[in-house]
């Protein structure tokens, strides 16, 4: 008989507890999981995406931020039937390389929402295409609704307590299921499921990430200095997310013998890098910046070596150094570090690390009030920028960039050539994304 492995134990038991909230015929599931095991529940919702014979469900993940409660709706509707197509897209291609004959015949077309009255009108019609195509297919379709990010918590709240509103007052269909997660017992979530157990099914995910680590590490564990090695880094990484400080150097050093006594360079300066991330958020900034700093010699050393990585974790710590600087109110130190962080990472032709240092040490002149200084870096971060391609662009800081650029433009003039300089950089708009963005 195959063994199984601990982490399909645990979503083993989340299917489990899936079962019991569709039996119980509810349409919404609050499911709550400690931080440490969230990605335990992320896995199951991965794995539910896969549709085949032995998970008769649809299960769609949507990421739509929430910044108010009726925009929320289209934006999820609009997210959901864009999955849907590419989903279908994706299938069909699928088929005609295998030339297999498609596995669910369907009629969906996106619904047009564009007399939609409201946000909830847009996604009750989007489930409903939904359902009246693929409802003979399958159990339930659900919707995991998980903002990337959330505005207003409050406002949030209140969305799911219009789920329950719906709910109660119109016919909701009994194969549509939303599920929403959360990582605090006490958070006006919580309340709002045990007020309304009418309407939700809320649960306690029963899984342990910590324990599930541990296992899978003892049934590795040979004896050797590399299971030790594992065995070390995942209790520091633990200790560092419990802010425990006597385990977090206790591990750190366990580590740092191995890893020293084999002149593995770059897991060295890993473990520094991670011991000084536990020590920033303690913030004794004194201790970290000592780790950063001896990472930086280690990664050297690594380097002259040839070992693989050691030039990026160079380039890490010393941007690292640099945070934990301004981080403890050393602004023209830290304007230093990310100097030097910025021409490293143009060496190593990074872009985005190049802008990144260039802006920091922009934004650490500015907050040690020298502002010439400042802006001469920033305009180095602009010069980075103009040499990436438009999704180097999108995914990098520009906008903030540009945000501290009018903010220290030494003239009205200046501050009307920066702006129309982002807007070709960034399109029109860019200033009103950026603040929403700070918010």
């Amino acid at each position: 008989m195959t063994k199984v492995n601990p982490v399909q134990e645990e979503l083993a038991k989340l299917d489990e507890q899936w079962e019991e909230f569709t039996s119980s015929k509810l349409p919404l599931l609050r499911w709550y999981f400690a931080p440490d095991d969230i990605q335990l529940g992320l896995g199951f919702i991965k794995v539910k995406e896969q549709l085949d014979e032995k998970n008769p469900e649809i299960f769609i993940h949507l990421h739509s931020e929430f910044d108010e409660g009726d925009s929320f709706g289209r934006s999820l509707a609009e997210e959901m039937n864009h999955m849907i197509a590419d989903g279908i897209s994706d299938a069909g291609i699928e088929e005609a390389e295998e030339k297999t004959p498609a596995t669910i015949i369907h009629k969906w077309q996106a619904p047009s929402l564009d007399d939609c009255t409201n946000g909830f009108n847009c996604i009750f019609r989007s489930c409903k295409f939904a359902l009246d195509a693929f409802g003979d297919y399958v159990h339930n379709i659900v919707l995991v609704i998980t903002p990337s990010r959330i505005k207003n918590s409050d406002k949030y709240t209140q969305w799911w307590a219009q789920c329950c509103e719906i709910h109660s007052r119109y016919n909701w269909p009994e194969n549509l299921k939303l599920v929403f997660f959360d990582t605090d017992k006490n958070s006006s979530l919580a309340v709002l499921a045990r007020d309304n157990q009418k309407h939700i099914y809320n649960a306690d995910a029963p899984v342990n990430m910590q324990a599930t680590i541990q296992a899978i590490l003892s049934g590795v564990d040979d004896g050797s200095p590399n299971a030790k090695f594992r065995q070390y880094t995942v209790d520091l990484q633990h200790a560092v997310g419990k802010q425990d400080k006597a385990a977090i150097e206790k591990f750190a050093a366990a580590a740092i013998v191995i890893a020293e006594a084999h002149q593995w360079f770059d897991m060295w300066v890993v473990t520094l890098l991670t011991r000084a991330a536990g020590y920033l958020g303690l913030q004794d900034y004194d201790n970290a910046l000592k780790d950063y700093r001896a990472a930086q010699l280690i990664a050297v050393q690594g380097e002259q070596k040839n070992i693989p990585g050691c030039n990026k974790l160079q380039l890490q710590a010393v941007i690292c150094e640099g945070t934990c600087l301004f981080s403890a109110g050393q602004f023209e130190e830290a304007a230093s570090a990310y100097v030097r962080g910025a021409q490293l990472a143009e060496l190593q032709e990074d872009l985005l690390l190049t802008l990144e240092g260039w802006r920091m040490a922009s934004f650490s002149m500015e907050r040690a009030k020298i502002p010439k200084i400042a802006w001469e870096h920033g305009i180095k971060a602009l010069e980075a920028g103009d040499k990436m391609d438009e999704q180097g662009r999108e995914n990098s800081t520009l906008p903030f960039l540009g945000q501290a650029l009018l903010r220290i433009s030494p003239s009205g003039d200046v501050s009307q050539h920066i702006k129309n300089r982002f807007d070709e950089l960034l399109g029109e708009g860019w200033l009103k994304r950026a603040e929403a963005l700070a918010c």
